[in-house]
């Protein structure tokens, strides 16, 4: 059989050819996998750049709004997320302790916020105060404060046991009194809270338990006293001093003195009645003396307001005495309901006086009313209820 030589060199061409087109298509296939590889490679990386600004945006947010300055957060997060979080928990231990976190960091710079420290020497070469600083470490521990900071915490007292409800409401009052006058805004809240757990308890006890007279001691009732009358007269603008004593300008002014004294033994009255049907009778009896004390004193203030026509020297520049005269002279006294609705539509102040015609035992008298903005009874009228504000001081008698 003849060899066809032409055919045997057709063939091996082609099957070269092929081989080469099969080689190109392996070394595309390649060429593409590394390069979505490298795709992957750049879109992973461009993930965790933006991963990681986001986390450094989100630290710094927490610095500043822990309190440190820009320069100092910017400081903190060269150590990374470690350093982030130790300096979060010195700052928030710092807060509990009343102390600003950004002055744990002590700067060698002028300007602890120089966004660039290499600035330092131009300024103090311009202010001719030669100083040693670091660009590299530009801030350091203040070691003093560092130390306030990381301090012993002092740890909660175990909670006090009483005897008795008397002893425990007695007890959880003084407490509490004291946490007011330190400021402690943290106790007061816990112990406001156990307080009312005591009145719960008190609430439910046996009646003769509920018995019992006396629910707070000496030094509670003390400054009971002495916080209501001390609030009560600065509600009246009067100056006070820790004690609750009216230290400013008392004369002329006896009327809102004697009022404050009246809001003051509601107080006392309404902290004495501890719970339903049970009732501090000390407290009470000081409350009820006070109130008392209060009505005789604005007795005195209106009548004599009344009988000079508020023109006596200490008390005519407060302008007091509300009710005109004629031209003859004659007080123009208006029917009490009158001042009642002008009242309520609140045309007088504390310690004003007005004379009104009101019928007493079927007689029309003419009385001393003063204005002292504690309502006192209600009256209907027209399909309204309106407040009688207003404190009986007596009849009034023309010499």
């Amino acid at each position: 059989m003849a060899f066809n030589f032409g055919a045997f060199l057709g063939g091996m061409s082609r099957q070269i050819v092929k081989g080469i087109e099969d080689e190109e298509e392996r070394q595309f296939k390649f060429d593409m996998l590394a390069e979505e590889e490298a795709t992957r490679m750049r879109l992973s990386r461009a993930s965790e750049r933006r991963a990681e600004r986001k986390a450094q945006k989100e630290q710094a947010g927490l610095l500043k709004a822990m309190g440190f300055s820009d320069a100092k957060a910017a400081w903190i997060m060269k150590g990374g997320a470690a350093a982030v979080n130790k300096y979060v928990d010195y700052a928030t231990a710092a807060q509990t302790r009343g102390i600003d976190p950004d002055a744990m960091l002590d700067s060698s710079l002028f300007s602890s916020d120089q966004e660039d420290p290499r600035n330092e020497a131009a300024m103090a070469a311009s202010l001719g105060q030669p100083r040693k600083y670091d660009t590299t470490e530009p801030f350091s521990i203040d070691t003093d404060i560092m130390t306030s900071v990381l301090g012993e915490i002092k740890k909660p007292e175990k909670p006090k046991e009483y005897s008795s409800l008397e002893a425990g409401h007695a007890g959880t009052f003084s407490l509490l009194q004291a946490a007011k006058a330190d400021g402690d805004t943290r106790e007061v809240t816990r112990l406001e809270g156990v307080l009312k757990e005591w009145q719960k308890k008190i609430d439910e006890a046996a009646p003769e338990v509920k018995d019992e007279v006396s629910w707070f001691n000496e030094d509670s009732r003390s400054r009971v006293i002495r916080d209501s009358l001390a609030l009560a007269r600065q509600d009246q603008e009067f100056s006070v001093d820790m004690d609750g004593n009216i230290t400013s300008k008392l004369q002329g002014r006896e009327g809102p003195a004697a009022i404050a004294k009246l809001n003051a033994a509601a107080d006392i009255a309404n902290i004495a009645n501890v719970a339903e049907g049970v009732v501090d009778e000390r407290l009470m009896s000081q409350a009820n003396q006070l109130k008392s004390s209060a009505f005789n004193a604005l007795d005195r203030f209106g009548q004599r307001v009344a009988s000079t026509a508020g023109e006596a020297k200490d008390i005519s520049s407060y302008g007091y005495f509300k009710t005109t005269k004629s031209e003859s002279g004659e007080m123009q006294t208006q029917p009490f309901l009158a001042e009642i609705q002008k009242a309520n539509r609140g045309a007088y102040k504390a310690g004003d006086v007005v004379l009104v015609q009101q019928k007493v035992n079927g007689v029309m008298t003419t009385r001393i009313k003063v204005y002292t903005g504690i309502p006192v009874a209600t009256v209907q009228y027209q399909n309204r209820t309106l407040y009688d504000y207003f404190h009986d001081a007596g009849e009034y008698i023309t010499d």
